[in-house]
């Protein structure tokens, strides 16, 4: 929710207000010091029910962690030895109400900036910027099959690529034997997003960076409970998973976006 406040500052005075007949009686004044300055404050509510769906503590505890997640590692590995890395991938899950949103069709490449901006007021006490409803890191579980399709990529064995997302609804715990998600949305109106077309694909440095945006269109009807979500190599066959993540639940109803960040790292020397 944004609410408009009016500042009114003189040599005596420094008030804050939204009664429009306080600020004209001040506005009528003859001192010519009087600062009128207009502020629009946003509040991270959830829309529909006004009640935080995450408590605060926790949702800046798993932000604080996805964004701090390279620092800590780096700290605690430097105290063993300057040629030890601590290896760690992680993914985020967010949860945003697209009533907040003002540019929509690029939220996955504004997720983190966001949450760096929600870090920012948290740290320093203000209300800029707006929270997201829900917001849970995760460590990324590859697969056997996806680390095997990965050594046959690189040796040119195989021509695939880890270009689609998936989601489904179960909550059985990840496990490197398993070759898929436990179950996957079958709604006619549901398909694996494309990474490099619905959403991003990119290398920063050494870290493989995906991130997709699902919404409401993505289903038969809503709501849905997310639950799980995973990175394959093809459209739709099964048994092609490079990775699978299981999440808390996250409810998409309309009006929600739902935003998958993947972060994967590659280096020597690991842990």
């Amino acid at each position: 929710m944004a609410r408009a406040y009016i500042s009114l500052k003189s040599a005596n005075d420094s008030i804050l207000s939204n009664d429009w007949s306080l600020i004209f009686n001040l506005l009528n004044r003859s001192e010519r010091s009087v600062i009128l300055l207009l502020t629009i404050t946003s509040y991270g509510e959830n829309r529909r029910s006004k009640v935080m769906i995450q408590s605060k503590q926790d949702l800046m505890q798993n932000i604080n962690t996805y964004l701090n997640m390279e620092n800590s590692l780096k700290s605690v590995a430097d105290r063993l030895d300057r040629h030890t890395k601590i290896h760690k991938d992680w993914w985020g899950f967010t949860l945003w109400n697209n009533e907040d949103m003002i540019q929509r069709k690029d939220m996955f490449s504004q997720n983190e900036k966001l949450l760096l901006e929600v870090q920012e007021d948290y740290i320093n006490g203000t209300n800029t910027t707006i929270l997201p409803e829900k917001f849970v890191v995760r460590n990324n579980v590859i697969t056997t099959i996806g680390m095997s399709e990965s050594i046959d990529r690189d040796i040119g064995a195989v021509a695939t690529d880890l270009d689609w997302n998936s989601i489904g609804t179960s909550s059985t715990a990840e496990a490197e034997s398993q070759t898929d998600l436990q179950s996957e949305f079958t709604d006619t109106a549901y398909a694996r997003k494309v990474f490099s077309t619905d959403g991003s694909r990119a290398r920063v440095n050494q870290t493989m960076k995906l991130g997709m945006l699902w919404d409401s269109t993505s289903f038969d009807s809503v709501p849905v409970t997310i639950k799980e979500s995973g990175v394959h190599w093809h459209l739709s066959d099964a048994s092609k998973c490079h990775a699978r993540v299981v999440s808390t639940d996250f409810a998409l109803d309309t009006g929600d976006l739902f935003v998958v960040q993947i972060n994967e790292l590659q280096e020597n020397g690991t842990l």
